[in-house]
């Protein structure tokens, strides 16, 4: 293997060595007269070592034998695998290996549903930084990933040479939501008693009123609003009035609550599509700053963990500080841990037929394509696109 000299204080670099994997498709048919189950079966090749490194300006990077960079963009590709078919799968494995330590020996079937859960949930990150940042803030993607990440499903997966079983991030958000205190104040029952209004005091807006009969008709399940018969509405309605959580959590109930309130509710049965025409006027600055905290909040809980596979090392021969990487996955993650994204964003090839993500600066804005040859592509796609319709009106 090639010697990599990493200097950990000024360019800040990692190393992991790995194998490649044979990935195999498995047909077995099982009842007669009823569609055959496909599984995949991976296998790790020892003889064929890889080596990954963290570059500058590059990210996480595969090295060839001679210690020059193979692939410059590891994680470009790796995040793009969810919407690409079955056979780039299988050569990114053969070229980089699997995500986690993988048997030597012999076959073992993986989780496909779950693989692809845990990249892409590594994608949503990678998007949500990258639009958290952008200068021109794009806020209902911005949402829908926040939402995205924040309720995704927990994902496992183990294979024979894990000594244990790799759990993705799980948000204690979800937990308190999940059992919202139902017992009102003592002083929201005094409103209650002398009026009909509660006044609520939060982050985003000092002073919040909500009537009785409304937060009634919510918890009751009577409410004619669109979406707000939805129970994930109606904890959160519960946990802003009675809860006593407090920082960012706090914050996120704040969020949501006048968000589906005052702006719509979101279907998350249905990709977060509205219930009913949204009321973007109500959507205020002090809440679009609530959420980009809240996004960066979420983006550093995913990031965080999937880090526990990465240890400080210090070598005695080079006497200088390194790291150990236990997984290709931890790799991925640790790269977008160093990632500065004020200077430097991921961003999808404009090239319908790549979406590989890229490295580009976060000012850029005309830096559109991965590659020269992505970018020729589409001219010479539009350039006929363009010929056939001046024939076609003739």
């Amino acid at each position: 293997m090639p010697q990599i000299i990493e200097n950990f204080f000024e360019n800040i670099l990692f190393r992991y060595e790995s194998c490649s994997c044979d990935c195999v498709e498995d047909i077995e048919h099982i009842t007669p007269g009823k569609e055959p189950v496909h599984s995949y079966k991976l296998q790790a090749l020892p003889n064929e070592k890889k080596l990954f490194g963290y570059a500058a300006k590059k990210g996480l990077v595969r090295i060839a034998i001679n210690g020059t960079i193979e692939d410059a963009n590891v994680l470009g590709t790796l995040i793009a695998l969810p919407n690409k078919p079955q056979w780039e799968l299988t050569n990114f494995l053969k070229n980089n290996g699997f995500l986690f330590p993988v048997n030597t020996e012999t076959y073992e079937a993986f989780d496909e549903t779950s693989l692809y859960g845990i990249i892409d949930r590594l994608r949503m990150t990678v998007e949500l930084m990258t639009a958290a940042n952008e200068v021109r803030k794009d806020y209902q993607k911005i949402l829908k990933l926040t939402l995205s990440l924040l309720f995704a499903p927990d994902v496992t997966l183990k294979t024979d040479s894990m000594s244990k079983k790799y759990h993705s991030c799980h948000h204690s958000y979800i937990d308190l939501l999940k059992n919202p205190p139902v017992q009102l104040s003592q002083e929201h029952r005094e409103q209650e008693f002398n009026g009909n209004i509660f006044t609520v005091i939060d982050s985003i807006h000092s002073n919040s009123q909500l009537i009785v009969s409304e937060y009634n008709d919510i918890i009751g399940g009577y409410s004619s609003v669109p979406g707000f018969d939805d129970h994930i509405f109606k904890n959160i309605t519960l946990m802003y009035m009675n809860g006593n959580d407090s920082g960012t959590n706090r914050l996120i109930t704040e969020f949501l609550f006048h968000y589906f309130h005052d702006v719509g509710m979101l279907n998350f049965s249905n990709d977060f599509s509205y219930y009913a025409e949204p009321n973007m006027a109500n959507f205020t600055p002090e809440m679009k700053d609530a959420l980009i905290k809240i996004a960066k909040f979420i983006i550093g809980e995913e990031i965080n963990a999937n880090l526990d596979g990465i240890h400080p090392v210090y070598d005695s021969k080079t006497m200088t500080p390194s790291w150990k990487v236990d997984s290709l996955l931890c790799a991925a993650y640790f790269s977008i841990f160093y990632l500065k994204p004020d200077l430097e964003l991921y961003r999808p090839c404009d090239n319908p037929r790549c979406g590989r993500y890229f490295l580009v600066k976060t000012t850029s804005t005309r830096n559109r394509f991965c590659s020269q040859e992505c970018c020729n592509r589409v001219t010479q796609d539009r350039y006929r696109k363009r010929k056939r319709e001046k024939e076609e009106n003739k």
